[in-house]
């Protein structure tokens, strides 16, 4: 999953620069934001991310399985 960092410009009391760091969701050609992690391996520093949108549509999927 791609990670977005963004840097702010705004100067902390501290004298670093703010950086916002957050991750895409992993559905093809899906721009929100990663809300809910699926699954990670640690082993491969890998992990799958989904936004709601597409966690509500996986759900869905799972419950028509049953």
């Amino acid at each position: 999953m791609p990670r977005v960092v963004i840097r702010t410009g705004v100067i902390r009391d501290d004298g670093t620069e703010e950086i916002l760091e957050d991750y895409l969701c992993d559905w093809p050609d899906c721009p929100n934001m990663g809300e809910h992690v699926l699954g990670v391996l640690v082993e491969l520093r890998a992990m799958a991310i989904l936004c709601g949108k597409h966690m509500a549509t996986l759900h869905e999927r799972g419950q028509g399985q049953r």
